[in-house]
C-alpha cells in the first residue's frame, strides 16, 4: 500500500475555494478540464517514479526475477454537475456570513438600476414568476441589494423601506443622492420614487446623463450616421466641463513627458491631442455647467445639425428635424435633474502616480450608474441560459 499513497487524489476543499472566484469563463466545465489534465500530468509523473523505482531492483541482478504490482489506474474524477453541487452546499453553509457582508454595505451616493435580461433566464417553476431585477449599489461600486420583482414600481416599495431600515439600525448617516434612470422629476407634486423612500427626505433624486443623451440621441437618423459620434462628443461637452487645476497639471505632466522623449516646442492645441480620454478621467474632474448654460448650449447644437451642418457627405442628414425637436421639447425640464447635486462630493482620491516628474492624483467618479449596469451585464453572462 506504500506506493499507493502517491497517487494523490483531488482535495474537495481546495477545489471549491476555486469555484468561489468564478466569473466569466471560469465555471465548472471549465475547472473540471483542468483538474482533469492536471490529474492527468501527476498520474503520468508518478507513474514514471513509480517505474524508476521499479528497474533498480531489476538491475541489480537478484537471484529471483522480482515481480512488481502494477500502477494504480487514474481516480475517475466527478462531473461538473457534481461540483456545482458541492458549491451550491458550501454557498448554503456560508449564507449567514454572506447576508451579514452584504447588509453590511452602505454608502452616501447610491445607483438605482433595473433590468429585465436576467428574469428571462428563469427556468423550471420559476419561469414567469418575476419581470425585473432591481439593484441598489454605492459610489464604491458594491451592490447593497438586488431583489426579483414583478414590477418595476410598487414591487420596490419592501426593497425601499427595507434600505431604509438597514440605515436606522445601524446608525448610519442616510445618503444624499441617489442616480435613476426614469422617475427622477414630475411636473406638480412628488414623484413615487421619492414618495417610496420617504424615509430620506433630504435625499437628492438625479437622472443618470448617460440615459439622458441616449434618450436625446433617438431624435438621429441612425446611429451609423458619419456625425453620430461627433453628435455625442458635443453633447457631453455641453454638458460637463473639466477643472481647470486639473487640467492645467495633466498638461503640464504631459508636456514634461512629452520632453523627456525628444518631443519639444509643442503648442498647446498638439499638447492637448496627445492626451488621451483615459487620462482625462484618470486624473481630471469634470462637473456639469449648470441648467442655463447646458440648456443655451443643446439648443445650439440641435439648431447648428438640424441645418445643413448636420448633413454628412451624401447629403444624408443626422437629425430628423420634427422628431428631435418633440423630444428636446420633452427633454428639456429634465435638464436640472442631470446637475451635479451641490455640496456633494462625487470624485475620491484612489491613489496618485508621477508622470514626466510630475505628480497626478488618480480618481474614481461616483456620478451615475454606469457600475449597476456592468454588474448587471456580468450577472447575464455569468447566469447560463439563452
Amino acid at each position: 500500500m506504500a506506493h499507493r499513497s502517491e497517487f494523490r487524489v483531488i482535495l474537495t476543499r481546495r477545489v471549491i475555494r476555486l469555484l468561489r472566484e468564478r466569473g466569466l469563463g471560469n465555471g465548472p466545465v471549465r475547472l473540471i478540464g483542468q483538474l482533469k489534465e492536471n490529474h492527468s500530468e501527476e498520474w503520468l509523473k508518478r507513474v514514471a517514479c513509480y517505474t524508476r523505482a521499479c528497474a533498480g531492483f531489476i538491475s541489480k541482478g537478484c537471484l529471483l526475477t522480482p515481480t512488481f504490482e502494477e500502477p494504480p489506474k487514474p481516480v475517475a474524477l466527478p462531473s461538473y454537475k457534481w461540483l456545482s453541487v458541492v458549491y451550491s452546499q458550501d454557498i448554503l453553509y456560508r449564507l449567514e456570513d454572506i447576508k451579514a457582508s452584504i447588509t453590511s454595505t452602505y454608502g452616501s451616493i447610491l445607483k438605482l438600476d433595473s433590468t429585465r435580461k436576467i428574469t428571462k433566464k428563469l427556468s423550471g417553476p420559476a419561469k414567469g414568476t418575476a419581470q425585473w431585477l432591481t439593484s441598489v449599489g454605492n459610489e464604491m461600486g458594491q451592490v447593497l441589494i438586488s431583489v426579483l420583482t414583478a414590477g418595476e414600481g410598487p414591487g420596490l416599495d419592501l426593497m425601499a423601506g427595507g434600505l431604509v431600515d438597514r440605515y436606522e439600525a445601524a446608525g448610519v448617516d442616510p445618503p444624499v443622492a441617489l442616480y435613476v434612470d426614469c422617475g427622477c422629476c414630475k411636473e406638480v407634486g412628488e414623484t413615487k420614487l421619492k414618495a417610496r423612500f420617504s424615509g430620506w427626505p433630504n435625499l437628492i433624486v438625479r437622472l443618470d446623463i448617460w440615459h439622458f443623451m441616449r434618450r436625446l440621441a433617438v431624435g438621429c437618423t441612425t446611429d451609423a450616421h458619419q456625425l453620430y459620434p461627433t453628435f455625442m462628443a458635443r453633447m457631453s461637452a455641453c454638458i460637463f466641463e473639466w477643472d481647470a487645476a486639473d487640467l492645467n497639471k495633466l498638461r503640464e505632466a504631459k508636456r514634461a513627458q512629452l520632453t523627456g522623449h525628444g518631443w519639444t516646442a509643442l503648442t498647446e492645441k498638439q499638447l492637448d491631442r496627445q492626451i488621451t480620454k483615459e487620462e482625462l478621467e484618470l486624473h481630471c474632474r469634470r462637473r456639469t455647467r449648470g441648467e442655463e448654460q447646458t440648456i443655451q448650449l443643446l439648443d445650439q447644437l440641435i439648431s447648428e445639425l438640424i441645418s445643413d451642418k448636420g448633413k454628412d457627405a451624401l447629403g444624408v442628414p443626422l437629425l430628423d428635424p420634427i422628431r428631435m425637436q418633440h423630444i428636446w421639447l420633452v427633454q428639456k425640464r429634465h435638464v436640472k435633474c442631470i446637475q451635479d447635486p451641490p455640496d456633494v462630493a462625487l470624485y475620491t482620491q484612489t491613489g496618485t502616480i508621477k508622470k514626466g516628474g510630475v505628480e497626478l492624483q488618480t480618481l474614481r467618479c461616483a456620478r451615475g450608474s454606469t457600475s449597476l449596469e456592468s454588474f448587471h451585464c456580468h450577472l447575464n453572462r455569468f447566469i447560463p441560459g439563452c
